[in-house]
């Protein structure tokens, strides 16, 4: 049996336990409560009087928690519910699995599915007070800001959204949300002065961020998961801003380690740093693209990589490939004379919908031409598959969204065009040849 200066103590301690800003308080008052409620039901048969001093200890320290959680909560709104609501987008960004996956809508919002897209759910990040969000009708306005996001896998994505507020120099900056379990809560990182930000996160601690301003591009690292942003270097001017554009599939700034990465600059060549971003310098690449006419890379691990280029706008895409991190690049050829589609799993295997202008005329009844590759592009397979490009109700579009998550499970979007004007969201399990409609609607 416990004396009063045992009880005393405990209460005492059980006080200090739940003063915030402690991450741990909801596991410490369960633990307490759960302490002092067994205690209770083991003295209920021995002292009554020691019974009710646990009864009011309890009462006591629960009141103190009610308070405490709800001084906590004022101190951390940055953490906040996702935004309810449902309903179906059929255009996922990133699938992560044969069931999970997102969607960038709009520039602005994040949608998740957990069913291999046939519903989907809005977990949005909260707005600022102050945002201030441009769409692509309103290019020739004042100004354009979109939103952006990165995506790292099932439960790990960040937006940066853009506010204005007189503190920040010209009055524009940015602020990045970091959520850790799929969008059901958002934590607020540090902000920053300026716009139309670029993201890349290498896991889910190291991250990049990148600003441009009139003569330079700012470049920002992270170790917390987006909590802080250390500045790192300005790049020069060369090296182009984020486009704005909602889909964030190629960011401008890619990094394969901790201090390996790549920018692209205006002339299609590739800045590559060695020192986590605070000097760069030129990769030389073993063709000469045109303007514009290379993505950014792609690796798989810190050794494997690819670019896709294009030396003209005449000329067909190529594979740029590299197993030394970055040193050297290798080409490697494409099926058909236009891509319109591709999607790589590993360094090894990949898929592309490749085909000639004369397919465009072919009759009705042309199957989807797909490709496949288990050698990292060096030998390309046709694949027989059920899917046609075009039928006789009219033109079939070609897919225009092509992602596979695995060796066998993989998702297409398909516009009907002139059939009867929908859109088709497909699913293989069998690597690509058997597909079937997952959802349609016009």
């Amino acid at each position: 049996m416990r004396t009063d200066s045992e009880l005393r103590s405990e209460f005492r301690s059980a006080l200090e336990a739940v003063t915030p800003p402690a991450p741990w308080l909801g596991q410490t008052v369960k633990k307490e409560l759960g302490t002092k409620l067994s205690t209770r039901r083991a003295d209920r048969a021995r002292v009554q009087l020691r019974f009710g001093l646990n009864v009011v200890a309890i009462l006591v320290l629960l009141a103190v928690a009610i308070a405490a959680v709800g001084v906590y909560l004022t101190l951390h709104q940055s953490v906040v519910p996702a935004h309810p609501g449902a309903g179906r987008v059929f255009f996922p960004t990133k699938m992560v699995t044969a069931s999970t996956g997102w969607s960038w809508v709009g520039s602005s919002e994040l949608w998740r599915t957990t069913d291999g897209g046939v519903n989907w759910t809005n977990v949005s990040p909260p707005s600022l007070p102050d945002r201030l969000v441009h769409y692509a009708g309103d290019l020739h306005g004042p100004a354009y800001y979109s939103d952006v996001a990165y995506l790292l896998d099932a439960t790990h994505a960040w937006v940066a959204e853009t506010g204005h507020s007189a503190a920040f120099g010209a009055g524009l900056y940015i602020a990045t949300f970091r959520t850790t379990d799929g969008g059901k809560t958002w934590h607020e990182g540090a902000s920053l002065g300026g716009v139309s930000p670029a993201l890349y996160f290498l896991d889910e601690n190291h991250g990049w961020l990148l600003l441009p301003t009139q003569s330079s591009l700012l470049l920002y690292t992270t170790d917390d998961g987006g909590v802080s942003w250390k500045p790192t270097t300005s790049v020069a001017e060369t090296v182009p801003p984020p486009t704005g554009s909602p889909t964030i599939a190629s960011p401008t700034i890619v990094f394969s380690s901790l201090t390996t990465g790549w920018l692209l600059s205006t002339d299609g060549s590739l800045l590559v740093t060695h020192d986590g971003g605070a000097t760069w310098q030129v990769q030389p690449l073993p063709i000469t693209p045109e303007a514009g006419g290379v993505s950014p890379p792609r690796f798989f691990d810190p050794q494997h990589g690819q670019i896709i280029a294009w030396a003209s706008s005449a000329s067909p895409a190529v594979l740029l490939v590299t197993s030394d991190g970055g040193s050297t690049w290798v080409v490697r050829s494409i099926p058909g004379e236009i891509q319109f589609g591709g999607n790589f799993i590993d360094a090894s295997h990949g898929w592309v919908i490749a085909g000639s202008a004369a397919d465009f005329d072919a009759v009705p009844g042309v199957p989807l031409p797909l490709y496949r590759t288990e050698d990292g592009g060096l030998t390309w397979v046709r694949i027989p598959t059920n899917v046609v490009w075009r039928s006789q109700d009219g033109h079939v579009g070609p897919i225009d969204i092509l992602v596979f998550v695995d060796q066998n499970n993989g998702f297409a979007v398909r516009e009907k065009y002139m059939a009867n004007g929908s859109t088709q969201w497909l699913k293989t399990t069998d690597g690509g040849r058997t597909w079937t409609v997952v959802v349609e609607a016009p």
